[in-house]
């Protein structure tokens, strides 16, 4: 996923007598903002926090600390539990799933600032796996020309009120087809949902069930941890994985943010199916 805050270092000028202002002789660095983030799968967390500091280095914001420090979390409601005793100031997430949790949480609240960065929604699979890649491209290609995929964007992001019930996904069964195995983490609703009787809901089964129809082959939903992704698929647990990717190839070439940050070299991405922005929750002041 890409780096969603970016910053420099903001420093205070303290002055020593009442009537002038200007910069003393002492200066404090702001201090870092603790920022959780779910874990990227092919760098460490020290790589990360060197790439994110080059990329904020590059970029202003007036009136905003902009300097963090990134901590890794395997899943949501591990940054929320962080979150919640303070050993971190703020949750990095994506717009749909701050709107949904904030709803469920009146504790938290949204952080206004944004420079609408965002991170791009695709399926993995093991790199030797190109027929299966190029079946799932076709038929994410094909759902865009039907605009299916902007009708299922609209219905289950869009317009969904976050106090409402995320629908459940009728996951079609074809007689006779192979079934292949999909893993979702269940963990950013409502777009990756599974409910708590283990029950598919959300965009991104609802987008399965789509393109089970479109490559005629049954799809069963398998629930992973989403530090357990890239193993799961290189172990054969699973045929393919829910996924995000950095979409733009600039941060890659300045040398801020690799487009591998999260994608292992034995696996491959498909096509992007959606866009989502980059926000930060932290605990209502």
């Amino acid at each position: 996923m890409n780096l969603k805050k970016i910053s420099g270092v903001v420093l205070s000028c303290v002055i020593a007598g009442s009537l002038l202002t200007g910069c003393g002789s002492e200066q404090k660095e702001t201090p870092k903002t603790q920022i959780g983030i779910i874990t990227k799968l092919n760098e460490t967390e020290q790589t990360f926090n060197e790439h994110s500091t080059k990329l904020e280095s590059t970029l202003r914001i007036p009136n905003m600390n902009l300097l963090h420090n990134y901590h890794y979390y395997p899943s949501l409601q591990s940054m929320i539990s962080a979150l919640n005793n303070k050993s971190i100031n703020e949750i990095c997430t994506y717009r749909s799933v701050a709107n949904y949790i904030v709803a469920q949480n009146p504790n938290l609240e949204i952080l206004p600032h944004s420079i609408g960065m965002m991170d791009s929604f695709c399926f993995a699979v093991r790199k030797e796996d190109t027929e299966l890649r190029d079946r799932l491209n076709s038929a994410i290609q094909s759902m865009k020309e039907a605009d299916t995929i902007d009708y299922i964007i609209k219905s289950y992001i869009i317009y969904l009120n976050p106090n409402d019930e995320v629908p459940v996904t009728d996951m079609p069964k074809i007689d006779g087809a192979d079934t292949i195995r999909v893993g979702v983490t269940g963990d950013l609703p409502p777009l990756d949902l599974i409910k708590e009787d283990g029950t598919p809901a959300g965009f991104s089964t609802r987008i399965l069930e789509e393109i089970s129809r479109w490559i005629g082959k049954n799809i069963e939903i398998v629930k992973i941890n989403g530090d357990e992704r890239a193993t799961a698929l290189t172990s054969k647990k699973i045929d393919i994985a829910f996924w995000v990717t950095v979409p733009t190839e600039e941060l890659e070439k300045a040398g801020s943010v690799p487009k591998s940050v999260d994608l292992p070299a034995d696996l491959a991405a498909t096509s992007p199916f959606y866009e989502d922005e980059i926000v930060h929750i932290s605990l209502k002041k």
